[in-house]
Order: C-alpha cells, then structure tokens, then sequence
C-alpha cells in the first residue's frame, strides 16, 4: 500500500468534508427531523444532527497537535447528548494521553481512501466489459438509481431519506451498473475542488461479489482521469469489502483512529 503523504490525506479529506457539507445543507432543505450544520473552526471540521437517529453524522475530524486547543470550542457547539465521535488525522502520543485524560475511549477507526494523479495507470488495462456503466440522466433513471442505493445499504426509512436527500443533488452524479441487462449496483460521484468523492455505493444482496462494485470504480475513476481531477477519495466502513478493492487499485489506506467518550464521562 503507497505510503500517506500529508498534503494528499489533506486534500482527500477536505474533499469528503465538502460532499458531507452538500449532505447535511440537503437533509435541511428535505426536512428531516432535527437540526443539521457543519462547520470549520482551528483547523477542526465538524458536522452536526441533532436528531437521534442522525447521530453518526456527529464528527469532529482533522483533530491533530496543530489543532488541539480549539477542541473544547467545538465541542461546545454540540448538544451534550450528542457528542460527537473524535478523528485523528496524525495520531501521537501526546494527542492519545489528552483524548484518555479527558475521558475518551477507542471508537472503531474511520478508514479513508485516496488515489493521486500519476497513478491513474493501474485501471488502464483492467477490463470490465462484463458491466455496461451508465449514468443516471433521466427522471426514470435517477429514481432507479435511488431505488438501487437504498435497497443495496438495506438502511432504515429515516436513513435512506438522509441518503435520497443527498444523491438528488445537482452537484452528485449517479451511476448504475447493469449485467444482462439487469441493474445490480449503483454508486455517486461529486467533484470538489481538492479532488473527487466516490461515495456513495451498493449493490443488491443477489449480486455481491460478482465485480459490480469494482467496475464502478474504475468506470468513476476514468471519468475524473478525463475531467483532469487531481485525486479521488473515498471512505468506508472498517473491513468493508469496498476498502480490499480500493486499496487493488492503488489507493493509499488511511485507517485514521477515532474516539468517543466512554459512558461514564458523559454521564
């Protein structure tokens, strides 16, 4: 696995932040339950829900020695039910001794993928004629689309209304993968200024590790090779099958550590 480069893992991060910022302005605009925002502040980036079932969505990332000392003023800015789950960037000694002291424990890491320019050479020769791509354009298509992304993260109705919410933006391009003319995957794709999100994506339970997944990919990699994107990125969740294929491709895995606090603290 290439070897993170700090300006790289930055930009890749700054990126999510962007499409997870367009999620939550969305989510407003859509009317779900509770309040959504992110913010910046030293440094930190923050998104916030209040509602409980968006709960996950409360993060604080880029949290590192430079930027330490503005935590507590963005902790402040959440509700204290709703604390938000800590991200390290570059994780040390001193930042691991602050997070216990202050009654934080472990939380299940926050992978984070990336791959830059110059390495757009591993999907040239992959073939994936297996799978006809094609993005959703049309009405009928883009419900299709949403219909697949839903029924492939299996997600709770509150859920799949955050996930809608996001992916019927402008701003996200949404690509469906057909075999035998059968649609079985769907995945989205946003551009930003410091490089491309590949997120989200599913496939139906029936067609999990048939490649769908993996020739989404490289179909949304070309297509930012073509638009002159400097990098691509994406996240999953830990051990996800996503994170092996990601990483056959040449992206650089960041299994950046992640903290809550423990229930004792909070109570």
């Amino acid at each position: 696995m290439p070897e993170a480069s700090e300006e790289s893992l930055q930009a890749a991060e700054l990126a999510v932040y962007q499409r997870r910022s367009l999620s939550l302005d969305a989510a407003a605009a859509a009317g779900l339950p509770g309040r959504f925002e992110s913010f910046c502040i030293g440094g930190l980036r923050a998104s916030m829900a209040t509602a409980d079932q968006y709960g996950f969505l409360n993060t604080v990332e880029g949290f590192d020695d430079q930027s330490v000392e503005v935590l507590p003023d963005a902790l402040k800015r959440f509700a204290g039910s709703h604390q938000p789950t800590i991200v390290v960037t570059w994780p040390s000694q001193s930042l691991t001794a602050r997070l216990l002291s202050d009654g934080y424990a472990p939380a299940p890491i926050r992978p984070i993928a990336y791959l830059r320019r110059g390495i757009d050479i591993w999907v040239d020769g992959i073939v994936t004629d297996r799978w006809r791509i094609k993005e959703a354009s049309t009405r009928k298509e883009m419900q299709l689309f949403l219909e697949l992304l839903g029924a492939g993260y299996a997600a709770s109705s509150e859920v799949e209304a955050l996930i809608r919410a996001e992916h019927v933006l402008p701003a996200v391009r949404g690509f469906i993968a057909s075999h035998n003319d059968r649609p079985l995957a769907a995945a989205a794709m946003s551009l930003h200024p410091t490089g491309a999100v590949l997120g989200g994506a599913s496939t139906l339970s029936s067609a999990r590790g048939t490649g769908a997944h993996a020739a989404l990919l490289i179909h949304r990699l070309r297509l930012a090779r073509s638009l002159g994107i400097p990098l691509a990125t994406a996240t999953a969740a830990p051990g996800a099958s996503s994170i092996r294929n990601l990483a056959e491709l040449g992206f650089t895995i960041v299994e950046r550590p992640a903290w809550r606090l423990d229930s004792a603290s909070r109570l």
